[in-house]
Formats: C-alpha cells, sequence, structure tokens
C-alpha cells in the first residue's frame, strides 16, 4: 500500500539536529538519527569531486531501475541529432501513456522536465538514434539500457534500463558541471521548476531536482520505489542528494529529500559544511 504524504514526512524526525553538534558524530551516524526509517536509502556527494559524503544504501554499486531519472539523458540522446532543438508537445494524459490522466497540456522541453511528462518523453525516445544513446551514456559514464530496447525503457518505465545509484549520483554532478553544453541549460531550467512548482517541489526552491519512480526491487513488493535526486545550491551546485523511498512514488519521495536537505543545509557553513569539513579533514 502506498504511504501518505503525512506518513512519508514521517519517516524523519519532526525537528533537525543543531548543526552545533554535527562536528561531535559522523555525518552517517548523525543522518541515521534524523531518519532512521528503513524504508529511506540515500546518498550524499560532493558535486564538483563526485566524492561520497555519507550514504545509508545497500550495494550503491549494483545497478537497478531508476525511473524517470534517465529523462535527462534520453533527451540529450535526442538532442544530438536534432540540433539540440526540442519539440512542443501537447499532452492529452491518459491516452498518450502518461501519469497524469487528465494530461499535461502544452509542454516545451523544461516544463516536460518540471512535470516529467511521460507522454512529451516518449514522443522523443521515438527518435532517439542508438548510436546518439551510446555518446551519451559513455560521456556520463552510465550503463546502457538492455538490448532491443523500446522507447519506453528510454524514459524509465520498466526495468529494461538499471543504472547504479552511485553512476546515477555521479551522472548528474557531471550534468551540472557541464551546464554550458549544447542542451544542458534548458534541461537545468526544467529542473530548477521541478523544484519550484513541479514533481520535485517537496525539495524546495534553490535546487536542481529530478523525480522518478521505479519497479519496486525490495523483497517485500510494494507499487513502486520514489526516487529523487537533488542537487544545490543552484548558483554554484556542491551538494548531490539521492534519495530512494521504498512503497511511495518520487513526488512524495521529495517531500522526504526536502527534509533531509533542509537538515544537512542550504547555505556555506551549514550543517553540510561541517559534515564535509569533519570527514575530510579526519
Amino acid at each position: 500500500m502506498m504511504l501518505t504524504r503525512r506518513a512519508v514526512l514521517g519517516l524523519a524526525v519532526s525537528a533537525p539536529l543543531g548543526a552545533d553538534s554535527l562536528p561531535e558524530q559522523s555525518a552517517g551516524i548523525a543522518l541515521d538519527r534524523a531518519f532512521p526509517d528503513p524504508r529511506l536509502s540515500y546518498l550524499l556527494t560532493d558535486c564538483g569531486a563526485s566524492r561520497e559524503i555519507c550514504s545509508r544504501w545497500a550495494h550503491p554499486m549494483d545497478t537497478v531501475p531508476v525511473g524517470s531519472l534517465v529523462k535527462p539523458f534520453t533527451a540529450l540522446a535526442y538532442g544530438e541529432t536534432h540540433a539540440f532543438r526540442f519539440p512542443v508537445f501537447t499532452c492529452a494524459g491518459a491516452a498518450g501513456h502518461c501519469w497524469l490522466p487528465q494530461g499535461h497540456g502544452r509542454m516545451e522541453i523544461s516544463s516536460a522536465i518540471e512535470h516529467s511528462c511521460n507522454a512529451y518523453f516518449l514522443e522523443l525516445a521515438r527518435d532517439v538514434a542508438p548510436e546518439a544513446l551510446g555518446s551519451v551514456v559513455q560521456r556520463f559514464g552510465l550503463s546502457a539500457p538492455d538490448p532491443g530496447f523500446e522507447a519506453a525503457t528510454l524514459i524509465g518505465l520498466g526495468s529494461g534500463w538499471r543504472i547504479s545509484p552511485f553512476a546515477m549520483a555521479r551522472a548528474y554532478s557531471e550534468l551540472v558541471a557541464r551546464s554550458l553544453d549544447p542542451g544542458v541549460r534548458v534541461l537545468l531550467a526544467g529542473m530548477a521548476l521541478s523544484a519550484q512548482s513541479g514533481t520535485g517541489r517537496g525539495v524546495g526552491r534553490g535546487a536542481y531536482v529530478k523525480t522518478g519512480t521505479a519497479p519496486c526491487i525490495h523483497e517485500s513488493k510494494e507499487g513502486g520505489d520514489g526516487y529523487v535526486i537533488a542537487l544545490y545550491p543552484t548558483d554554484a551546485p556542491r551538494f548531490n542528494l539521492l534519495v530512494r523511498v521504498h512503497g511511495v512514488p518520487g513526488a512524495q519521495a521529495a517531500w522526504v529529500c526536502g527534509k533531509m536537505r533542509s537538515y544537512v543545509g542550504r547555505t556555506p557553513w551549514s550543517a553540510a559544511d561541517a559534515l564535509v569539513g569533519m570527514l575530510w579533514q579526519s
């Protein structure tokens, strides 16, 4: 059974520990104390170095389905053979195999990222050249989808494209680092919109966010697992927080990620900097 939003928010303690206490404990112990629920997995890395700060994720190097987190990379593969000119498309909802029954209406690439519109990305995926996808996969250090993949695979439906959590986090850090590359800026704009008013709004403004819902891989089966990745702050991304919550869609997982982000901190020399300083100076 899917968790309610109230239950999702209950995965974390009601108030964060003070930043002043962080230097006295390890990063992992501190976050595990604040977010003890075993349904929650997380990986916090440094954007610039792609270095793990702390995590609670069993086998983060094993490949898993990650849902719509693959969509920006599918968009880049489409762009490579279309001069990075992305179409305008009208999402008709269930008729176009979108997750939103009534449809999103008129979508451009940034709004499609914002709302993670399946219909829009299926339209792109049907025209992705395999060699272009191979180029993107290699450039961002991703594993390739299963041979004979369909368009649905390239937008994260099903289990045909499996990527390790660490590789997924590293690929998004690389995406931010390549903000001046063709096609990337508009994708990041969509991720910023997601944090403001889209599927990632639970994370809050000032972050680049992408959500996804993937087939459940846990022994205790649920309808799906929610993924969300947040890179922040947007003016100079330093932290990359990847979160998975068992048994909820990605949009609900974003609220947990938002609480974790608040705990870790949003500004320089906040709790997050204390974590990094403690680890790197030890």
